[in-house]
């Protein structure tokens, strides 16, 4: 079985550096390691972005502009060495607006019959506005499905398409499906996933986005917006086990893990040890 990691240190999408450092980060942990002991054939590809020099500034509307849609096209020209037929990809970010990038790659080597499932404490659906000045971290999923060529050249995506789970800062849902924090409090939760999961066609192939804030601040203290409310270690176990056991997931993504913090060593053992467990559930058949 053939795993592709990959990292894209970037900051760019948000106000305070330290997400760009999430990927060495998770390199010093057993991630890799314990992979390869899981009958992995890992290739580390290395960082994307490497040494690119890239605005900062606070001016409305976009926070960076055009920092972000660098970033995200340089992740697009490199769609096939992040993702691979055959194979499954870890993406470590970075902030959470590389979504605008990898899923739009991940189209590119999948096809059209693609789906993104966003586990993320935050619905990252705020519209540019003039008056104020707002990181793209906040509007990923706005930028994904609004074709105005203006923000992003690529297609939009229609908004089925997106599945958003674990919020517990909800935002406007321009037509993206849910499942809020408070079901995760019970099974209702778990079982509206997998209704979630049964709904989508068995011939499409997935992208999981990861944001390390859906996550408790007790166990996750270096995400970049900690919050205390949030999953606790076992939910996100199963969570991620459920999804990441379907083999029409072919990759997921890491983002908002600001590895400077205080905390940041055992927020990214959590997360490797997160990755790992999930993992466990796939069986050894080959990835079409």
């Amino acid at each position: 079985m053939k795993l592709i990691m990959s990292g894209l240190p970037s900051c760019a999408g948000a106000l305070l550096e330290g997400t760009e450092h999430a990927p060495e980060a998770l390199r010093r942990t057993n991630l890799l390691e314990s992979l390869r002991k899981m009958d992995w054939t890992v290739e580390d590809r290395g960082n994307f972005l490497k040494g690119k020099s890239l605005i900062r500034h606070n001016i409305a509307p976009v926070r960076n502009w055009p920092a972000p849609r660098e970033v995200w096209e340089e992740i697009a020209e490199n769609q096939g060495k992040i993702f691979e037929k055959g194979a499954f990809s870890i993406i470590i970010g970075g902030d959470c607006s590389i979504v605008v990038g990898t899923y739009s790659a991940f189209q590119k080597t999948f096809g059209e019959n693609t789906y993104l499932i966003v586990v993320d404490g935050h619905l990252d659906t705020v519209a540019p506005q003039g008056d104020r000045c707002i990181g793209a971290a906040g509007m990923g999923l706005w930028f994904l499905t609004r074709d105005n060529g203006v923000w992003w050249t690529e297609n939009a995506v229609p908004a089925e398409r997106i599945k958003a789970v674990g919020i517990h800062f909800p935002g406007e849902p321009l037509g993206v499906e849910t499942i809020p924090y408070e079901k995760f409090l019970s099974n209702e939760g778990m079982d509206a996933l997998a209704e979630m999961l049964n709904r989508i066609p068995a011939d499409a192939c997935i992208l999981v986005h990861f944001d390390v804030d859906v996550l408790h601040e007790s166990i996750m203290p270096a995400a970049y917006s900690p919050s205390n409310t949030g999953l606790d270690f076992e939910t996100a176990s199963t969570l991620l086990s459920l999804l990441l056991k379907d083999w029409r997931v072919k990759g997921i993504e890491i983002t908002e893990f600001s590895a400077k913090k205080e905390g940041a060593a055992d927020s990214a053992k959590m997360i490797a040890n997160l990755i790992t467990k999930g993992l466990k559930g796939r069986q050894p058949i080959s990835v079409t």
